[in-house]
């Protein structure tokens, strides 16, 4: 079989998604440290989509170490802002008449922001250098500028963990795929529709079917 055929391919790439996999479950067993794996992980996925091939180690704590302040104090930020909400959804039993109704509608406007900005906030910062809170404007602008995309990457982030929780009889089966590589094929799939979104906010020019950064590998407004 010759150098470069479509087996060869096919093959490499499962492999890349295999060891981007193991690497975002490596290291975000810590916790503190999810928000940076994360990022690096879509570093990488961006860059397939970009470039067509990465270095995955290399690639990966690249980003891991370049991003890990900022991803770990927005995780932090993100995480304190869920556990608020869920404990504000708790009180609402314990509130009078309809208070609780009123509360209810205020905690799901927030909720949604929260979960678009959840969604787009890593891939945007292993995309962009900017400030933390510039980002996670950013982020939140993607999510809203193409509701198409945000709705697709919604149920290809949340619907595949969903069935995987409820589905006790094919639990097992599907924990294999998340261990294999269903993160990191998770965050490809994302990532198609944010390299799009991206795209133009890059300073590109066109050499036949590729675009080429001034900076290379270098992501940056």
């Amino acid at each position: 079989m010759k150098p470069g055929s479509l087996f060869d391919r096919i093959f490499g790439f499962l492999g890349q998604l295999i060891a981007l996999n193991l690497l975002w479950i490596v290291c975000s067993l810590p916790v503190i440290t999810a928000g940076a794996s994360t990022t690096a992980l879509f570093y990488c996925t961006l860059k397939l989509h970009k470039d067509g091939d990465i270095r995955v180690f290399h690639d990966f704590f690249k980003s891991f170490k370049q991003n890990f302040r900022q991803s770990t104090l927005i995780w932090i930020l993100m995480v304190a802002a869920g556990i608020f909400i869920y404990m504000e959804k708790e009180a609402l039993a314990t509130m009078p008449g309809s208070m609780s109704q009123i509360f209810y509608y205020v905690i799901f406007a927030v909720y949604i922001p929260l979960v678009a900005v959840a969604l787009y906030v890593f891939p945007t910062v292993a995309a962009f250098e900017n400030k933390t809170m510039t980002l996670i404007t950013n982020a939140f602008y993607f999510a809203v500028k193409h509701i198409g995309y945000a709705l697709a990457v919604a149920v290809i982030t949340i619907l595949p963990m969903t069935m995987t929780l409820v589905d006790a009889k094919l639990f097992p089966v599907y924990l294999l795929i998340w261990l294999m590589f269903g993160f990191s094929l998770t965050a490809y799939a994302d990532s198609w529709f944010m390299w799009k979104l991206f795209k133009p906010y890059f300073k590109e020019e066109e050499e036949g079917h590729h675009y080429v950064d001034t900076e290379p590998d270098q992501y940056a407004f």
